[in-house]
């Protein structure tokens, strides 16, 4: 009797001991496969995977709309000293060129694109259209919530890199600091009626949006009362015609190019009216890219401490918490549907190009 309750003990204990194993074998096979499973991993050895899975594929396309000189090239030769391992090649173009491409590629099933950086405006179409993989970064906790497009909890998207301010740019040698308006309520002084002057681009759309969102339609129409010019050229563009002094004040600047101009020696200077319209640049991961290792490693990379004090070292800003801004102040990000945008331009049309 006692030699078979043994038996009977010792069968269980190797049935246990196989039943432990083949999880264990279980939990080791599943590891992520798909561009999408690895996207969203992140498992203790997420690191251990990606680098060894990066070293395989050994190269990725990143589609960018950035400055070369500026954003683009910095990070991508920071990146590849970090990881030499990964070739990275760059194509750039306007985001009117890069997302018919990358919609061309989806629908095709060709797919290069690994990793995309866009405006916000430019994500909130891809991520629509359904064009986007949600993604999983240790670095999503130090951004900024408004610079997040999430898709859960820990996970997003998109996910804004770097940032400018479009608030007041004006001629250091017009306007004293003291007396240049310090409100969006001081624009609508009489002192500043027909001096004032904003970009036709995307630039001045988005900032009269944040008026319309934060202080409503009829403030947007007293606004417009003041006669002001809508030049139709870029917020650098328009920054240069205050340089010049041909336009006094613009409420349509960036401080990253004011910042630029201001290191070369242009007599200029910017003023964030709060609530400041925040551009900017965010990274996403399109779907099929052919190469989730090493995108994924990018990504973190790119969102990343270190990433971001590249970013403000030539002359933007970050949304990470981490890092220090030089010039604090309320941001507002918008707009986050691509119905929220035309009606933003309805209200700049209705406006400000009526005749």
């Amino acid at each position: 009797m006692e030699r078979k309750r043994i038996c009977l003990f010792v069968i269980i204990l190797l049935f246990l001991f196989c039943h432990l194993e083949a999880s264990l074998a279980s939990s080791v096979t599943k590891r992520p496969q798909t561009a999408a499973e690895i996207a969203l991993y992140n498992g203790p050895d997420r690191q251990q995977i990606l680098e060894e899975g990066a070293r395989k594929e050994g190269r990725l396309t990143f589609y960018t709309t950035g400055i070369l000189v500026q954003t683009v090239r910095p990070l991508v030769d920071a990146f590849q000293k970090k990881y030499p391992f990964i070739k990275v090649d760059i194509w750039r173009a306007g985001t009117q060129e890069l997302l018919p491409r990358l919609r061309q590629e989806i629908q095709t099933g060709r797919y290069t694109a690994d990793v995309v950086e866009l405006t916000q405006a430019g994500g909130v179409i891809l991520q629509e259209a359904g064009m986007l993989l949600p993604f999983y970064s240790p670095e999503l906790a130090f951004i900024e919530e408004g610079a997040i497009s999430k898709a859960s909890v820990n996970t997003a998207y998109t996910a804004g890199h770097y940032e400018s301010g479009i608030s007041l740019g004006y001629n250091t040698k017009l306007l004293k600091k003291n007396e240049v308006p310090k409100t969006y309520q001081d624009l609508l002084d009489v002192k500043w009626r027909g001096k004032l002057a904003i970009a036709g681009s995307n630039t001045g759309i988005t900032w009269v949006g944040t008026l319309f969102e934060n202080f409503g339609e009829a403030f947007v129409e007293k606004m417009a009362a003041q006669k002001i010019t809508v030049h139709q050229v870029s917020g650098r563009a328009l920054l240069d015609m205050v340089i010049s002094g041909e336009v006094t004040l613009a409420p349509t600047i960036l401080d990253s190019h004011v910042n630029k101009s201001k290191q070369m020696g242009a007599p200029c200077d910017w003023l964030p009216l709060e609530p400041v319209p925040a551009y900017i640049g965010q990274i996403m991961l399109p779907k099929g890219s052919p190469h989730p290792h090493a995108a994924m490693l990018f990504i973190d990379f790119d969102l990343s401490h270190q990433g971001g004090k590249l970013y403000v070292a030539n002359g933007y800003n970050s949304p990470r918490r981490d890092i220090e801004v030089e010039r604090p102040y309320k941001k507002y990000y918008g707009p986050w549907s691509s119905k929220q945008e035309k009606r933003w331009s309805e209200i700049y049309q209705k406006y400000f190009l009526k005749p």
